[in-house]
């Protein structure tokens, strides 16, 4: 019996870490939860009870099936490659493919039916993001194996988690769209970033990334545009909400201050966290992100913005 216990929990674990990669798709679905924040219009927990509870069964759903099915049609592969075939539960064997068959359907159906029972302009938007998910795995489309296409993808995948969140609260403005729209170049620099750390072993394997197909020297090039474009997007952000509230200009200042202190970034350190790469897309786009969380919360609860005119001139 106690082996039988023992054996199940095995299961569930690598259910959840090997499987749908529980950490990524809560991490994710936390994304999708700012998108929500900043769609709602009041902060009565009991108008938004439903589309809640909505958002983070269905999101889950979602997000465990884009990393499920990247799973089943990555398993071969995975399997001849000792780096993954210890994080793909189907590439080990512990979960076959008709499990993995049956699962995904799983995945695919319960958010489906839930956003048609919800809002039909909600279930619309899921059947394409669904889709948008999976044609980044799956044959023939299989955009994760088509270089600088994948980047792309990335860029619209992350868009759309943001934008979900929100369309599920109910309102979808113009600090939505500048948040989806920055965000999704913070994932295409993430992704880039992947492609380097493993350019030397995705080169010797064969695995054509974007960073093996416009050599290293390019793909840092692209990363590092790419970061100046991400600074560029977070300024419409700062400039209009950011800087409203003491709050939240305490907040742009002080995380990158704690960040500078903390990791200390420099020239030439990359790939590592020390370098100034990872500081201006993680810790100052963190910074604003949250900021922006924090002003709209203070805008439903009715504070007052600061009027940057008449403080400019007492100053």
């Amino acid at each position: 019996m106690a082996i039988l216990n023992k054996q199940k929990k095995n299961i569930i674990s690598v259910f959840f870490t090997e499987f749908i990669r529980l950490r990524c798709v809560l991490f994710w679905s936390a994304v999708s939860f700012g998108g929500f924040i900043l769609g709602i219009s009041s902060l009565d927990l009991s108008s938004y009870i439903i589309p809640l509870l909505v958002l983070l069964v269905s999101t889950f759903f979602i997000m465990s099936f884009t990393f499920a099915i990247n799973n089943y049609y990555d398993a071969d592969s995975d399997r001849d490659n000792p780096r993954r075939k210890h994080i793909n539960a189907i590439a080990s064997g512990i979960i076959s493919k008709r499990a993995g068959i049956f699962l995904n359907l799983t995945f695919v159906i319960i958010p489906l039916v839930i956003t048609f029972l919800f809002k039909i302009e909600v279930f619309i938007f899921c059947v394409f993001f669904l889709f948008w998910m999976w044609i980044y795995s799956s044959p023939p489309l299989r955009l994760k194996g088509r270089p600088s296409i994948d980047v792309i993808w990335h860029f619209f995948a992350v868009f759309l988690i943001v934008i979900w969140g929100s369309l599920i609260a109910g309102s979808i403005n113009l600090i939505n769209w500048l948040t989806a729209i920055s965000l999704g170049v913070w994932s295409s620099v993430c992704q880039v970033d992947n492609h380097i750390r493993d350019y030397s072993f995705d080169k010797d394997s064969g695995t054509n990334t974007y960073a093996v197909w416009v050599g290293i020297d390019k793909a840092k090039t692209t990363i590092s545009l790419l970061t100046l474009i991400h600074l560029i997007l977070l300024i419409p952000l700062i400039l209009l909400y950011s800087l409203s509230y003491y709050t939240t200009i305490i907040i742009i200042i002080l995380i990158p201050l704690m960040g500078l202190l903390i990791l200390k970034p420099k020239k030439g350190a990359y790939p590592t966290k020390n370098c100034f790469i990872y500081f201006f897309t993680f810790v100052i786009g963190g910074a604003v992100y949250f900021s922006c969380l924090v002003y709209h919360i203070l805008l439903i609860l009715g504070e007052s913005p600061l009027d940057l005119l008449n403080l400019a001139n007492l100053l």
